[in-house]
């Protein structure tokens, strides 16, 4: 049985283009890791369900519950 190969050249990659996904899939790695405390199931569940409430200078908060 015979196994079909093929060369980076025939793909269409070279050194410059594997360098540069590599770069680009590193960064999404790192950038995955540095981010992914920040979302937690609490914190997104609060943004997702609450109706945030815009202040006078632009901030915004997202109160746990709102009685109006």
């Amino acid at each position: 049985m015979y196994l079909f190969l093929l060369s980076f050249a025939e793909i269409g990659l070279n050194i410059p283009l594997l360098l540069l996904l590599l770069l680009f899939g590193g960064f999404f790695v790192v950038s995955f890791f540095i981010t992914s405390p920040n979302m937690d199931t609490k914190g997104l569940l609060r943004v997702l369900y609450s109706k945030p409430v815009r202040k006078a200078d632009g901030s915004v908060e997202y109160p746990e519950s709102r009685k109006d």
